[in-house]
């Protein structure tokens, strides 16, 4: 006698096992189709009748995305790619790790399987290219390269063909743009940027120059007034108003928009108007100043934009100046930075070699903070704050970009305006 249980045919009726590792550790980072590309093929996974075109055909999205979205987790270590033929990227298959099993991995003396390119990394740390990048990520990032980051940045390098001054532009331009310095959200940014094609900071700018904030602006305000076509040039000239001459912010520009919803044909035109009206109310009556024009706005809005790139370098001078001055007073604050900086380094290293080196990347992490508390020491025995030697900025709120945290024009800027129109 044997005993057999019934198998059910039927996909829908069987349950799926998701590891609380997944919810806890890498779901609340990820894009929302990134979890739904991951959980769609969780579920159909052995079975021979799935693919990536079947996956984006049930999620109602394109079959780049679902591409984005593997190499979004094989960047986190949470799948792996395997490739049937090397120079063809697109065509691998798709493997769930063992997150469990990776979490406790360091207990485990069986090896973990490691990317292609993995044994040729820690050679690769010495050349002076991937130096000097990392450096550059963690003086914009303020901190340590973490997980699986320093392995992406040299597949970038050596594997996609990237410009290294494109990986620090981008790193530059989420921490600076988007306020966010962490290496998932960074990581997603600079993929997006190699799916397009974009291999040198110049195609970035161009890409950025059409998608970027403005540009995200004119769709939603297009979208509230009920429109599915990009703003004309006249259009976005009066919607570049009312965020650069009039101040006002996306969700009062909205508000606007709700207005329109009681008449039978809503346009740009109509919400102009209304937001005349509040600007009006606001500063008093403005009947006896000049118009501007569109096009001194528009070059008003560039001043104002070359004005905020001079605080920068002015800052950035000043910052230089400090160093000078502090290292000369202080020798021992050059050796602790330049200690540090090797410290890192150093860490990169081990993260890569998988701790076969002899140090334990706590006691590094342990002189790191004593070096570091060491500095604040140094600088405060002189009546000197702990971030003397760091960027300074006229404005903190928006880092002297321009743009707040929220997206949206920072106060400062509409004062800045006032100088050009």
């Amino acid at each position: 006698m044997n005993f057999k249980r019934a198998k059910t045919k039927d996909l829908y009726l069987k349950d799926t096992l998701l590891e609380n590792i997944f919810i806890m550790e890498y779901m609340p980072d990820a894009e929302g189709d990134y979890i739904k590309v991951y959980l769609t093929a969780l579920m159909y996974a052995d079975r021979d009748d799935i693919s990536n075109s079947l996956i984006a055909r049930h999620l109602g999205l394109r079959e780049e995305d679902v591409l984005r979205a593997w190499t979004y987790w094989e960047d986190r270590g949470v799948i792996r790619k395997h490739f049937k033929n090397p120079d063809d990227r697109f065509n691998y298959s798709v493997e769930f790790v063992d997150l469990r099993e990776k979490l406790y991995s360091n207990a485990s003396p069986e090896p973990q399987p490691q990317r292609e390119t993995s044994g040729a990394l820690p050679a690769e740390m010495d050349d002076q290219v991937v130096t000097e990048t990392f450096d550059c990520i963690q003086e914009i990032t303020d901190r340590l390269l973490e997980g699986r980051e320093p392995e992406t940045v040299i597949s970038w390098i050596y594997e996609e063909g990237l410009e290294p001054g494109l990986i620090c532009y981008g790193y530059r331009y989420c921490v600076e743009k988007h306020k966010n310095n962490r290496f998932s959200y960074i990581s997603t940014v600079i993929r997006n940027w190699i799916d397009q094609g974009v291999k040198t900071q110049t195609q970035a700018e161009k890409l950025l120059a059409e998608t970027d904030l403005r540009f995200n602006q004119y769709r939603r305000i297009m979208r509230a007034l009920g429109f599915h076509r990009n703003a004309t040039e006249d259009e976005r000239l009066k919607i570049d108003s009312w965020f650069d001459v009039m101040g006002f912010g996306l969700e009062k520009v909205l508000e606007a928009c709700a207005r329109t919803s009681g008449i039978s044909n809503p346009n740009i035109n109509y919400v102009h108007s209304i937001l005349s009206a509040w600007h009006s109310g606001s500063t008093g009556n403005r009947s006896q100043q000049p118009s501007v024009g569109a096009d001194e706005k528009k070059n008003a809005v560039a001043q104002v934009n070359r004005l905020y790139e001079d605080i920068r370098h002015k800052n950035k001078a000043l910052q230089a100046e400090r160093q000078a001055a502090i290292y000369e007073a202080v020798p021992r604050i050059r050796e602790i930075e330049e200690k540090l900086r090797g410290l890192s380094m150093d860490l990169t290293r081990l993260a890569l070699k998988g701790g076969q080196s002899g140090v334990s990347a706590n006691d590094l992490k342990t002189t790191i903070t004593a070096l570091n508390a060491e500095k604040a020491y140094l600088l405060t025995e002189r009546a000197l704050p702990y971030d003397y030697l760091e960027l300074q900025y006229d404005c903190k709120d928006c880092k002297d970009t321009g743009v707040s945290e929220t997206g949206e024009r920072c106060k400062c800027f509409s004062e800045k305006l006032k100088q050009f129109v």
